[in-house]
């Protein structure tokens, strides 16, 4: 920053970084907050100015005026906006004037000129096109992105009125016209001579007495945004269409692979019942268990099966752009994962991390079976949702909105957890190890204290950790046999203390190894047989056989 020019302007400048760590501060400033430089820098713009909106201003590119009243001082104007730092980084800027500026402003009308030289300075710091017209729609004032923006020059810009640039084809669509007729902020996409894409905002500005004196519009080149954006939409488009021929593939009477357990019989029937009609399903189940498999099933089961399944995963999302995904962008004219579900199936994945600003506007969507802007859209498509935490308890919190809970939840489905349905396991296992052999080319096979194991051992992230454990052993371990050996330390460790929390890890180990060796030599004729079964060498067996004093038959 060039602070001997900063420091001459009649008027405080801060400018702050994204996150409102002010970065730059001149002398009329920390006199208006009454506070040294070097306590200011670097702190929170909220903590000097709690009034200040300037972080909002950054995420979205809409200017602020804010007035500020405290009994000390007297009355600040703030006038914040975004602009771009020299690395193309956004900043925050905030110009602070007092209530009697405009009064000064007569007592220094010498140097008017140099004011001049000074706003055009700030006002092409900010990177982006700024315009000024008058309550007609003349043009006043314009920056020197002009040119680089518009293809034409500012002496072709200033002095004239919107409708010449209209005739003209200099733009179209002109941001004045809306806000001189309608007195609001405004915004709107506009096409330039040279054939780029402007985003642009218009603000009104009022006198006293309320009639419009001036239009500012503040234009954003999104040429190459937009660009991006229709490539994204050619390519969620084509991975629709992958997705829905290999949908085409998939057996209608898909089940899960292992189904035996009374709990999962009853799970897999109300999928089959509700696969019939249309209602709204929240799945409830811990993570792993495989809500997102029931989701596909029951969109192959219904009448939508040749309809896109589209599964959203707020848990993966970015909330800044979860609005967009969802719903779309109309100044980029690009449809949202929704509309691109129409008549299929939408699977909400981790509901509970929708944040509330958007659950009212999902809400609406829902509920008034329309998307979209100028005409609206209407809706047909099945909501499926999916959580594994306590949602009715987060609508107690007020963490969830209460409309969208009862919408979303008409028929409730869980999901039971390996702990509920242990009796499966065997045949999960067998059902990972078959695939993955057949997959890796290998004929690996588990031990059956292997097994006993798995069917014993707590499953935190159940058929996904099932899963991945049986896909790591079949991988990693060389031998043909697998056995308790070859599994990873920790799982053993975990599954020994839950058994033995009152001993030592040396004592726990020791007793479960101890266990795991009396049942080999029981199911073994021999010990060379037991060493085998084990994996380990039979004077390792022997020596182990004697330190634990165990007995031979």
């Amino acid at each position: 920053m060039q602070r001997g020019l900063f420091d001459q302007m009649p008027f405080g400048v801060i400018v702050t970084t994204e996150c409102g760590e002010i970065c730059f501060i001149n002398d009329l400033a920390t006199r208006m907050v009454g506070l040294k430089e070097e306590i200011i820098k670097s702190r929170k713009i909220l903590e000097l100015i709690p009034e200040s909106m300037v972080i909002k201003s950054i995420k979205t590119g809409h200017p602020n005026i804010i007035s500020i009243h405290h009994e000390d001082h007297q009355p600040i104007i703030l006038f914040e906006s975004k602009i771009t730092g020299e690395d193309g980084g956004p900043l925050g800027l905030i110009m602070m004037f007092h209530a009697s500026f405009v009064e000064h402003l007569a007592y220094f009308c010498k140097k008017i000129g140099d004011l001049k030289q000074e706003l055009d300075l700030i006002m092409n710091l900010v990177g982006e096109l700024v315009t000024i017209t008058d309550a007609e729609g003349r043009i006043l004032r314009v920056n020197e992105a002009c040119e680089r923006i518009m293809g034409v020059t500012r002496n072709e810009f200033e002095g004239k009125p919107f409708e010449r640039l209209e005739e003209e084809k200099i733009l179209d669509n002109s941001s004045t016209k809306q806000v001189i007729a309608e007195g609001r902020n405004v915004t709107v996409v506009q096409t330039t001579k040279s054939g780029r894409r402007l985003l642009v905002n218009g603000y009104p500005i009022f006198d006293e007495k309320g009639q419009l004196k001036k239009v500012i519009n503040i234009s954003k080149d999104i040429t190459e945004t937009e660009q991006l954006s229709e490539k994204l939409a050619e390519t969620k488009k084509l991975l629709q269409e992958y997705e829905a021929e290999l949908t085409k593939k998939i057996d209608k009477e898909t089940t899960m692979p292992v189904i035996k357990s009374r709990a999962m019989i009853q799970t897999n029937e109300l999928i089959t019942r509700m696969s019939k009609v249309d209602s709204t399903v929240l799945f409830t189940g811990e993570s792993g268990v495989g809500k997102e498999f029931f989701a596909r099933t029951l969109h192959n089961k219904s009448n939508r099966s040749e309809y896109p399944f589209v599964p959203i995963n707020f848990g993966g999302i970015p909330e800044e752009i979860i609005e967009s995904e969802l719903f779309g962008d109309p100044h980029f004219g690009t449809s949202g994962l929704i509309e691109e579900g129409n008549y299929g199936t939408i699977f909400f994945n981790e509901i509970e991390k929708l944040p509330l600003h958007i659950q009212l506007k999902l809400f609406h969507v829902l509920r008034d079976k329309k998307i979209g802007t100028n005409p609206k859209i209407d809706l047909d498509v099945r909501i499926v949702s999916a959580t594994d935490v306590d949602l009715q308890m987060l609508v107690e919190q007020q963490l969830f909105r209460n409309d969208l809970y009862y919408l979303l939840n008409v028929v409730p489905i869980h999901v039971p957890s390996l702990t509920e349905r242990k009796e499966e396991i065997p045949f999960l296992v067998q059902h990972f190890l078959t695939r993955f052999n057949e997959k890796y080319n290998l004929n690996k096979s588990f031990s059956p204290e292997l097994m006993n194991f798995l069917i014993d051992y707590h499953w935190g992230g159940n058929v996904r950790e099932l899963e991945n454990t049986v896909e790591r052993l079949v991988v990693t371990v060389p031998s043909e046999i697998i056995t308790i050996e070859h599994l990873p330390n920790n799982m053993v460790e975990q599954s020994v203390f839950l058994k033995n929390k009152n001993l030592t890890l040396k004592e726990a180990l020791d007793q479960y190894e101890k266990e795991i060796i009396e049942g080999a030599l029981n199911n073994c004729l021999t010990m060379k047989e037991a060493s085998i079964q084990l994996g380990v060498d039979a004077s390792t067996l022997s020596r182990k056989v004697r330190k634990f004093g165990l007995i031979i038959a």
